[in-house]
């Protein structure tokens, strides 16, 4: 009769602190270059732009001026007058605030869109249209991301 002899070997002490010790580097180096403020700010970004396309779609389908007004840690729709503010259609409040870190600047208080979607720099009526493309420029921690809003057709888009 045969007895066969197996080995069970196992890791030693010396392999698994190896292993834990590569892994905790590999670890802190992911979260270091995780992205997570550029992508905050690139999702604040898409969120500006949709209420700006909002704003502009309740002025065409409702044939008259709205606008949206902006501020360096927050904005808000309202009439052209700016008098009735209207709620978020996902928040329910009448203020957006960004979200914290996060800063906008835009050389406009405010941009009005008519009937036909039309961007203005003033609520007088007709009002001084766009002249150029309005810039709308949201830093975070040396990141920044540009939204534009175009003369005439009022398109956005972010760059």
């Amino acid at each position: 009769m045969k007895h066969s002899i197996h080995s069970h070997r196992g890791f030693t002490l010396i392999e698994l602190v190896l292993v834990l010790l590569i892994t905790a580097i590999m670890a802190t180096y992911a979260v270091i270059q995780f992205p997570g403020g550029s992508i905050n700010l690139s999702t604040q970004a898409d969120q500006i732009m949709a209420d700006i396309r909002h704003t502009q779609s309740l002025a065409i389908n409702r044939g008259q001026r709205y606008r949206i007004n902006f501020n360096n840690d927050r904005y808000w729709i309202s009439d052209a007058d700016g008098t009735t503010l209207y709620n978020h259609p996902a928040s329910g409040g009448t203020t957006i605030f960004l979200d914290t870190g996060i800063t906008l600047s835009s050389p406009h208080a405010f941009l009005v869109f008519d009937g036909l979607g039309k961007p203005y720099t003033n609520a007088l009526t007709p009002g001084t249209a766009l002249a150029a493309d309005a810039v709308i420029t949201l830093s975070a921690t040396g990141d920044t991301r540009t939204i534009r809003i175009s003369p005439e057709t009022g398109r956005v888009i972010k760059l």
